[in-house]
């Protein structure tokens, strides 16, 4: 506390420091003027404390103050007002709290304070716990504590995991590999039909329009692979058809190229095929 010799030289001038709050200290002795007793450590004989309700400062304290910092009434009031809330804040975390050559002031858990003349510091009792059976842990239930876990149900459940993950892959395999065969044997009961057919020609890498345009059919299922510029058009066109796949190609504006498929057969389950040439080419197939 900063202010702390001011309250010690006005308290031995006054006999008593009223403080909100807090209390009132009374001091029995005279001041000495010969004592320093901004010095740290220095301390008044005979001091006691009070408790008692205080609402405000005495005006004679805040003069003092006043009077000794040299600052203005209002600013001695608001610092020493500043101080002491810091005190009560400090208080009530329930740690006693020294004021340089006053005392330690503690709060009680009743709300009431106690007061020691000189530094003390407030020790809590221990409980005495009698050691029955009810806190008494054996040594041989710690020793057991201590041992190290068995590993084996770990290591049954990390195979248990990778059984599992086993099993899925195969059954993903045999779904995908049960789909491709059932839209390659689907895909040469299909005709290329079409407004426009555009071909590609073997020894070129390009796309060439055909001069000869395709029958129209009225019948028949039309499923879209891929719309795609070129090269990506071309490079695709050439894959599917070196894989065997029934895949035509078609262009309005020799920009979007069309890759497709399409099956004249009306009774087809066209879901089935429709998943299935989703999972094969990797893309979202429609109908067109």
């Amino acid at each position: 506390m900063r202010l702390a010799p001011l309250l010690i030289k006005y308290l031995t001038e006054n006999k008593t420091l009223r403080l909100p709050g807090l209390g009132i200290f009374h001091a029995d002795s005279t001041y000495d003027p010969d004592v320093d007793y901004s010095k740290k450590g220095t301390s008044l004989l005979n001091i006691s404390f009070e408790q008692a309700t205080v609402t405000a400062f005495d005006s004679e304290l805040i003069d003092f103050i006043s009077q000794q910092t040299g600052k203005m009434r209002v600013l001695a009031e608001s610092d020493l007002a500043s101080e002491l809330d810091a005190i009560i804040t400090f208080l009530n975390t329930g740690k006693p709290y020294y004021i340089e050559g006053i005392g330690t002031i503690t709060k009680r858990l009743d709300g009431t304070f106690e007061f020691h003349q000189a530094k003390h510091q407030h020790n809590e009792r221990k409980k005495n716990i009698p050691i029955t059976e009810r806190h008494y842990i054996p040594q041989a239930y710690i020793d057991e504590t201590r041992k190290p876990r068995n590993k084996k149900p770990a290591i049954v459940i990390v195979i248990l995991c990778l059984l599992a993950v086993a099993a899925t892959v195969w059954f993903y395999l045999k779904s995908t590999e049960e789909s491709r065969s059932n839209l390659e044997e689907a895909s040469f009961n299909g005709k290329n039909t079409g407004d426009e057919v555009v071909t590609i020609l073997p020894s070129q890498d390009s796309l060439v329009q055909s001069s000869t345009p395709a029958v129209a059919t009225s019948q028949g299922y039309r499923f879209i692979l891929e719309v795609a510029q070129e090269p990506r058009a071309s490079k695709r066109y050439n894959q599917l058809k070196s894989l065997n796949w029934p895949v035509n190609i078609e262009t309005k504006d020799s920009v979007n190229y069309k890759l497709y498929i399409e099956y004249q057969d009306t009774h087809i389950d066209t879901t089935r095929i429709k998943d299935s040439l989703s999972v094969l080419s990797g893309k979202k197939v429609w109908i067109e």
